[in-house]
């Protein structure tokens, strides 16, 4: 008998974990999980809000975190959670916070558990994003460069030096394109860019065409300079990749982003 309330314990405990267990797998399977992700530049002068369905991501979540801020760049990423058995379109949905007009509006996926969305706005309207269909050949790297000062053509390449032997090591991307304007090029890595330390040791320069020390903007090298980490261009092996990058001019630097996702590469 002495063992009796101890048995009675361990009973009380495996009844509240089961139960637990229970409630928490019924609310697992009574869930729909959405990871969002929103991509691309707010070139307006006031700040966005997301909200997806009812659900509001205004100032008040975790302390206005995902607020799109005025002439800056998108880098919106949430998983959204919604009843399994909800009815209807489920709408992704920014607005601006000064005039309340709707920027944009799309319905999320109907199936899976990943979305994305890209959303470049100048001059008072969406940037017309279109890439080109997917060639098992080859990769298609594609870029829009905003840059106001002139329209004069400039070149594309990757560049890195081997930090122990000092050799320099290039390649073209693309030649002789014009900003403010998407030009796509074929694309299979090289052997001096083929690996992921070799291309996070790279820098994307953008140099006048025909030349490789001449600035393309503001006829400065911060200005006209990307680094390729966390660009995810291509390693070897890959191909049928689309990959369409966002890049503006601003007095200090030059800022990209990428215009598509990939969830399931490793990088």
């Amino acid at each position: 008998m002495k063992s009796l309330p101890k048995y009675i314990i361990n009973t009380v405990v495996l009844l509240c974990s089961i139960f637990f267990f229970a409630c928490n797998k019924e609310d697992l399977q009574a869930k729909k999980i959405m990871h969002v992700v929103i991509n691309g530049y707010n070139g307006s002068d006031h700040a966005w809000q997301v909200s997806i369905d009812t659900t509001q991501y205004d100032v008040s979540s975790i302390h206005g975190k995902f607020i799109v801020k005025p002439t800056s760049m998108i880098s919106f990423n949430a998983v959204y959670t919604s009843p399994l058995n909800h009815q209807g379109i489920q709408t992704l949905t920014i607005t601006d916070t000064a005039t309340k007009a709707v920027i944009f509006s799309q319905p999320l996926p109907s199936s899976g558990t990943k979305a994305n969305f890209n959303v470049v706005y100048l001059d008072g309207k969406a940037l017309a994003i279109n890439p080109p269909s997917a060639d098992a050949a080859t990769n298609k790297l594609g870029f829009y460069v905003r840059y106001t000062n002139n329209d004069a053509p400039f070149d594309i390449f990757l560049y890195r030096k081997d930090a122990s032997t000092g050799k320099e090591y290039k390649v073209y991307i693309a030649q002789n394109i014009k900003p403010n304007t998407w030009v796509y090029a074929d694309y299979l890595p090289s052997p001096d860019f083929d690996t992921k330390n070799k291309l996070d040791a790279a820098t994307i320069y953008f140099t006048k065409a025909g030349t490789t020390d001449q600035w393309a903007f503001g006829d400065d090298e911060e200005s006209s300079k990307v680094t390729a980490f966390g660009m995810n261009l291509p390693l070897t092996g890959e191909k049928g990749l689309v990959q369409p990058y966002f890049l503006i001019h601003n007095p200090i630097q030059l800022e990209a982003t990428r215009l598509y996702f990939y969830p399931d590469r490793t990088w």
